[in-house]
């Protein structure tokens, strides 16, 4: 059966949307930090089977394949993308909720432009500057919305101001995280598969993760709650991997290879869309027409970023 390019990114949304919700549940069970950290060890194993059967590699073909500079950007894109910006995400998802928590990734764009326009010296102009405005407006008209906050407040998440400052953290991390992966990927003439990048991205996102809680004194805390099944954990964090960074990261390498980036990067936008009404059915959070709003005007500004060139 041939999907095509825009249902393959359609399904590629769907399954990061799904996917915060059981990472939503596992946070709110053991912590963010045990999380973040066995999630990326759980997503790396499982890619690095898929590769091993997908291409024939093993382990030791993708150690020795890769060139020292692929290391050097793609491990730093993983360790501020994966192992710091998705532990801030998370934990703005466990305190703000998903709703409130999956709009401050449109953020992400922004900070790649931004970025992007510093490191790479890509272009960046008064559509895109618009851009950054009108989704900083949505965002924050979403979490000004005394409305929305008391629907939010119903089911247990309130706008906790912790909770602001790592959605918007996290949002800009992925954003620099994906400037240094395109940078790692393309800068030099010894291009990378993208599923190599990826599997380099998550070794050093989830080693970082490990040496951090060792170094802190918190390996074995942090470990308790995953080998115990505390408050069962394991079935959230399994689900979440698969939908997020297995299933997800892998569908949209399907779509941008049938379609244009700039087209595949606009269908993605649409998350915050896809959580409002999955929200509503799992925790039962009220629809309000602010948050509906809201996320129209940051989907709005994503588009301007995404589609500045063409103007």
């Amino acid at each position: 059966m041939n999907l095509s390019g825009e249902l393959i990114a359609l399904l590629t949304t769907l399954c990061w949307s799904l996917g915060i919700f059981p990472f939503t549940e596992a946070a709110k069970r053991i912590g963010s930090a045990p999380l973040n950290q066995y999630r990326l060890l759980l997503a790396w194993l499982i890619l690095t089977i898929i590769l091993f059967f997908w291409n024939g590699l093993n382990p030791v073909d993708l150690f020795i394949t890769h060139q020292s500079y692929h290391y050097v950007f793609l491990g730093l894109s993983g360790i501020i993308g994966f192992s710091i910006g998705d532990y801030c995400s998370f934990t703005s998802f466990k305190l703000l909720g998903p709703k409130l928590g999956s709009l401050y990734t449109t953020f992400a764009p922004g900070a790649a432009l931004v970025v992007g326009y510093i490191a790479l010296n890509e272009t960046i102009n008064l559509i895109g500057m618009l851009g950054i405005l009108v989704t900083v407006a949505g965002v924050i008209w979403l979490t000004l919305s005394k409305k929305d906050a008391g629907a939010a407040l119903k089911v247990g998440y309130t706008r906790d101001k912790k909770g602001i400052l790592f959605g918007i953290t996290g949002a800009l991390c992925q954003g620099i995280g994906l400037v240094l992966s395109k940078y790692g990927m393309d800068y030099y003439a010894d291009k990378l598969p993208t599923m190599h990048a990826v599997w380099i991205r998550l070794l050093f996102a989830f080693s970082a993760a490990f040496i951090v809680s060792l170094l802190a004194g918190k390996l074995i805390s942090n470990s308790k709650p995953i080998l115990t099944n505390e408050k069962n954990n394991l079935p959230y964090m399994f689900l979440g991997t698969l939908l997020g960074p297995v299933m997800g990261v892998t569908l949209s390498l399907f779509a941008i290879q049938k379609l244009e980036v700039a087209v595949a990067q606009t269908i993605f936008a649409l998350l915050p869309l896809f959580v409002l009404p999955i929200s509503y059915f799992v925790y039962k959070e009220k629809i309000t027409l602010q948050s509906i709003f809201a996320c129209l005007i940051a989907l709005v500004g994503v588009l301007l970023l995404i589609w500045r060139n063409r103007f």
